[in-house]
């Protein structure tokens, strides 16, 4: 149902424009040839819209996609920021200009976080906050990652050059995991990180996609981590950068 959603956030997205001087905003749909009529609904916006762009591809997971949108990104339109940002109304395209700002300040990377003073899940019922606190518990341990509220937020700003620094194909995670593992790597690299709170309220049309595969890669993904934080700490200087 996503492409219901882009004739509403497409244009609330380049309606910030006017409030970044900045920079010049593009959107990337990244498209797994999903038969919503998603291709279709870009097609005619691009005509109104000439910084957006389609990448379509064979649907591997959610990782994959990322991973294929972030090299599409950085390979074709050369850009200083990337967002990542998800197409079901649930990431406020309002706060655009304050990530940018943050990042023109001299942070790397600026996390839209559910779980920081302001934030909040109101839609959530009790077990999936509890999921979801306990999952970014478990992520900070495993990934030896500093002090955030929210490790799983897929909304996001990450400095272009600290991005092409991170060896994406390693990752492994072809679902949701992902996040979490290139959170992980970002933090290697000398991330400098700061979080901003979201309102993360019930998405209007389509459903979550969170499956039991998910959450078993997360966790093995979380085991993969913890591995590769204790090899990184016992080789010569190969502390985690933070």
């Amino acid at each position: 149902m996503e492409a219901q959603n882009l004739d509403l956030l497409l244009p609330r997205i380049f309606a910030q424009q006017e409030k970044i001087p900045t920079h010049e905003l593009h959107v990337l749909v990244v498209d797994d040839n999903s038969p919503d009529e998603t291709q279709a609904v870009v097609a005619q916006l691009s005509t109104k819209y000439p910084r957006l762009h389609l990448l379509t591809g064979e649907k591997k997971g959610l990782g994959v996609a990322y991973q294929r949108g972030i090299a599409h990104a950085l390979a074709e339109l050369r850009p200083d920021l990337i967002f990542e940002m998800d197409a079901d109304l649930q990431h406020d395209p309002a706060l655009l200009p304050q990530f940018i700002h943050l990042c023109n300040e001299g942070y790397t990377l600026v996390i839209g976080s559910r779980f920081a003073p302001g934030g909040a899940t109101p839609d959530f019922p009790r077990y999936r906050k509890f999921l979801s606190h306990l999952g970014n518990r478990l992520a900070r341990f495993a990934g030896g990652l500093p002090a955030l509220r929210d490790c799983t937020s897929g909304y996001r700003c990450i400095k272009a050059d600290l991005l092409a620094r991170c060896d994406l194909h390693h990752l492994g995670s072809r679902g949701y995991a992902f996040q979490t593992a290139l959170l992980s790597e970002l933090f290697h690299h000398g991330a400098r990180a700061t979080e901003i709170p979201i309102i993360f309220s019930d998405r209007i049309h389509g459903r979550s996609k969170l499956s039991p595969r998910d959450y078993f890669e997360f966790l093995l993904t979380l085991v993969k981590l913890r591995l590769s934080a204790k090899r990184r700490r016992s080789s010569p200087g190969g502390s985690p950068a933070g």
